[in-house]
């Protein structure tokens, strides 16, 4: 993994590390199999926004599959060592500046503004836009 997951450690997921690891995606499945196992060896913290729960369930709701969204949303909002977080205004300023520094869209910007506002130590996405974002380490699934 590119990373050695501590137990102290923030790990910010975008939406596709969790739709990888759900629908057992042929090429990145093993990789983020691993990195839930690590994080629950760990007892690390993974975090994600609201966004990451829209951007999830909006497809399985689009075709009618309410109890995957159901499943979905009990996975973000029960698992032990997940945390969902709301937009809020401190995230909302985070995401303004994300904005007008990098010109990410807005959806990017409110990802990597609650990054930066929940104090992630890492950043896992597939967007490889998201490695202009320095001030936190981005990793992409296929470096995990």
């Amino acid at each position: 993994m590119g990373v050695e997951l501590q137990s102290d450690h923030i790990l910010f997921l975008d939406t596709s590390p969790f739709i990888y690891f759900f629908v057992r995606h042929p090429d990145y499945f093993p990789f983020m199999e691993r990195f839930f196992d690590q994080v629950y060896s760990t007892s690390a913290q993974v975090i994600t926004s609201m966004i990451t729960y829209i951007e999830l369930t909006t497809q399985p709701a689009r075709i009618g599959e309410h109890q995957l969204v159901l499943k979905y949303r009990n996975y973000l909002a029960h698992s032990e060592n997940i945390s969902l977080f709301p937009l809020d205004l401190n995230i909302a300023d985070q995401a303004v500046t994300l904005r007008a520094q990098y010109g990410f869209k807005t959806p990017d910007a409110i990802q990597l503004g609650t990054a930066i506002a929940c104090g992630a130590d890492y950043i896992v996405t597939n967007d490889r836009e998201w490695k202009r974002f320095n001030a936190i380490p981005v990793i992409l699934v296929e470096e995990l």
